[in-house]
Formats: structure tokens, C-alpha cells, sequence
């Protein structure tokens, strides 16, 4: 073979074989970052739409895209995104939907960005559709989130807001746990992060000298651990909602009585020191107090319906619900049954 026809030869041999080593198999090809090292697009994976929770899928949408204005001290037209019962109220009227789909004549959101993917507003969607809302100043209880003010304060409140611990007066290591604002402000909380989490950290530490609440209290139960675990993970928000499924039918003394007590109770009424003498750590003790007249020392039921002649319960706390007396009333009626 001449020089000439050999350098033909090689040549064509070398652009076959650039050719084919520059083709892929499916799973070889690299899909190119979109800028900045940050993930694709929301809808360029696959959209789940169909188990759609407001804590676990809804919330985590807004919080991107919409709380940056609505939200924080003074929130944009007044709407209060983290504020559950001020996002139903726009999510019940349409206007949220609306602005979302850039529907006129709302006001496009997010304002001067671009639009929801389609399937962070299918998602929005679903949970409008999926949702009861009442209108009339209730606001329903999804069964996925945890309310600060139907279950979170009332449990700090009588295990560490009480007398010589973190109540107004006594603000040990200037801890205040009375309300929300004294609780942000004087706990460290960081929302999503509970293992970040001051709060969450002490309740589970197995160091006696460490743990909240200090000994002689009983520690939480791992029940109400995950009450505080699961508010920090959805956010630390200072939600509330008023339950429709109240059952004050079906009661019993494990399911009902005994949880409502731990978590409005326990922090106050166990130990070895209990205020007045009044220990509620078990069913003995429990029914003694509900066999008690409203009105006489250590009832039961006259102190959560704050009778006159009782010390009002929980101390230093809002009024248990009407759900809850209800329920209690109604496991005395029917003769405090060990169930």
C-alpha cells in the first residue's frame, strides 16, 4: 500500500471510530446542570399529586415561593401565609388558586417571579379540593399537622411553664415558655430542624442532670416527644384548628382521658412533690379526682370547667377545649371505666 492510500485509509478509520465513541446509550447521557449547581426544575421530576399532605407537600411550596412576603411581622396585603386559619381563608374564596393561576383579576403570585410548575399548582389544587374549610372563623384539623396551640402549649405549658422553672417569675436561664412569642424568642428553635433544636435536645437527652423536665418530673413520653419533633419538623409554625370530629361518644380511659391529662396535666400534677398534693400519673389516681364534685378541692372536672370553689386547670394555660371536657364528662358519666 502507497503512503497515500495508507493516510487515506487511517483517516477514515479514525473519524468512524470518533463518530461512534461519541454515541451514548440512554443511561450513558449526563442531562445537563441548569446553572448554579441547583437541581432541576420541581416539574422536570416525577410529580406525585396524589398523596398530598398541607405539612409535607403544600407547606414546603409556599415557604419557597410565597412567605418571603407573606409572612413575618408585618406580611404583604395582611395575609399571613404561616398563619393556617389566614392561608384557608384565601385558599377557600379562590383567591389563592386564582392568583396563582395568574386569573383575572388577582393579583399574579408569586409577584414579579415566574409562575408555579404545573405541578406545584396541580398539588395546590388537590389540597383545596381535598379540604374542608368552614368559613365561619373554624378552622378544620388536618390529622398530618401538629397545632401549637391545640397541642404544643398546652404540654410545655404544664410540664415546663410551671412555678421555680420557666414560667414569667422564674424564667430559669431566662427561658420563658408561656406563650409562643416568649417561647421563639427565649428556646432555640430552628423550624425543620428538631436535631438542631434546643428544644427537642433536651427532651431527649438521657443525662438525668440534662434532660427536661428535670427529675423529679417525669420524662415525656416518646408520644409526646414526637408531638414536639413533628411542630419543629413542619416549621415551628403558631398555628391552631378547631376539630369538627370530636367524639365525646366513643370515650375511654387509655385512648382519651388518660393522653388528655399527660399533655395538660402530667408537668403539674406528678412527681414527688405534685401541686397540692394532687398526683394524676395513673388510673387510681385519675379516677379518685373525676369521683370529686365540681366545686370541692381536687375535682377533677371542676377544675378543667374552672367551677367556682376550684383552682382553674390547666394553670397558667388557656381553658381545655369543649371537645375535651366533654369527653371527660362523659367517661364520669359512664362510671370511669378502666378501658
Amino acid at each position: 500500500m502507497n503512503l497515500k492510500n495508507y493516510s487515506f485509509g487511517l483517516f477514515v478509520i479514525m473519524v468512524f471510530v470518533f463518530i461512534y465513541s461519541c454515541k451514548h446509550d440512554p443511561d450513558e447521557i449526563i442531562v445537563p446542570d441548569p446553572g448554579n449547581g441547583n437541581p432541576p426544575p420541581f416539574d422536570t421530576i416525577a410529580c406525585d399529586s396524589s398523596n398530598v399532605t398541607y405539612p409535607g407537600t403544600v407547606f414546603p411550596i409556599l415557604n419557597a415561593y410565597c412567605i418571603s412576603c407573606h409572612g413575618g411581622p408585618t406580611p404583604q396585603g395582611g395575609l399571613d401565609f404561616t398563619n393556617y386559619s389566614q392561608l384557608s381563608y384565601v385558599a377557600e374564596n379562590g383567591s389563592l388558586i386564582g392568583s396563582i393561576l395568574h386569573l383575572p383579576p388577582y393579583s399574579p403570585m408569586p409577584q414579579n417571579g415566574p409562575a408555579l410548575t404545573d405541578c406545584e399548582t396541580s398539588i395546590i389544587q388537590k389540597w383545596i379540593n381535598d379540604t374542608t374549610f368552614t368559613g365561619s372563623g373554624g378552622f378544620p384539623c388536618d390529622p398530618d399537622t401538629v397545632y401549637f396551640q391545640n397541642t404544643v402549649l398546652p404540654l410545655l405549658q404544664s410540664s415546663c411553664a410551671i412555678s421555680g422553672c420557666h414560667d414569667e417569675i422564674s424564667h430559669q436561664h431566662g427561658i420563658i415558655m408561656t406563650t409562643y412569642e416568649k417561647i421563639i424568642q427565649t428556646v432555640e428553635i430552628n423550624p425543620y430542624e428538631p436535631w438542631d433544636s434546643e428544644l427537642y435536645e433536651v427532651i431527649e437527652d438521657d443525662y438525668q442532670s440534662d434532660r427536661m423536665p428535670p427529675p423529679p418530673s417525669p420524662p415525656f413520653t416518646q408520644e409526646q416527644k414526637d408531638i414536639i419533633y413533628n411542630w419543629i419538623l413542619q416549621g415551628s409554625l403558631d398555628n391552631y384548628c378547631d376539630s369538627e370530629d370530636c367524639d365525646s361518644i366513643n370515650v375511654s380511659f387509655s385512648g382519651t382521658i388518660f393522653p388528655i391529662i399527660q399533655n395538660n396535666c402530667y408537668g403539674c400534677h406528678s412527681g414527688s412533690n405534685p401541686n397540692g398534693g394532687i398526683s394524676l400519673t395513673n388510673y387510681s389516681q385519675i379516677k379518685n379526682a373525676g369521683s370529686i364534685s365540681p366545686g370541692s378541692f381536687g375535682s377533677l372536672l371542676g377544675t378543667v370547667t374552672w367551677a367556682n370553689g376550684n383552682s382553674p386547670m390547666p394553670q397558667n394555660g388557656n381553658k381545655l377545649s369543649d371537645c375535651n371536657i366533654a369527653q371527660i364528662n362523659k367517661w364520669i358519666v359512664n362510671g370511669m371505666p378502666d378501658n
